[in-house]
C-alpha cells in the first residue's frame, strides 16, 4: 500500500479486503499527522488498530486508540480522528 502514488503523494490509502452487502471491511494506511474529518455511519462501526495511533473524537469523548486496541461504535455516531505516528487501522461497517 505504501508503494501507491497516492501515499507517496502524502495522501491516505486504502484497500477494500471484504466487500458484502451485510459488511465492509476496509485496511487503511494514514500518515503521522492526520487529521481526518468527521464521519457519520448508518451502520456499526468497528475500528481495529494494527499499528500506530489513533485519537478518536466523538461528540462525548476523545479515546486513544493504541496498537492492538478495538473499538466499536453505534449507529449514528458522528467521529473524527487524528494521528500522530503513521498508523494502518482495520474500519469494518456492519449493515443490519
Amino acid at each position: 500500500m505504501k508503494l501507491k502514488r497516492t501515499w507517496m503523494k502524502g495522501e491516505l490509502n486504502s484497500k477494500i479486503l471484504v466487500n458484502r452487502p451485510d459488511k465492509q471491511v476496509v485496511l487503511t494506511i494514514i500518515h503521522k499527522d492526520t487529521e481526518i474529518d468527521s464521519f457519520q455511519s448508518d451502520d456499526s462501526v468497528t475500528l481495529f488498530v494494527v499499528g500506530g495511533k489513533l485519537k478518536l473524537h466523538t461528540r462525548k469523548e476523545s479515546i486513544i486508540l493504541k496498537e492492538g486496541q478495538l473499538l466499536k461504535l453505534h449507529k449514528k455516531v458522528n467521529y473524527s480522528f487524528t494521528t500522530w505516528k503513521e498508523t494502518v487501522f482495520l474500519l469494518t461497517i456492519v449493515n443490519r
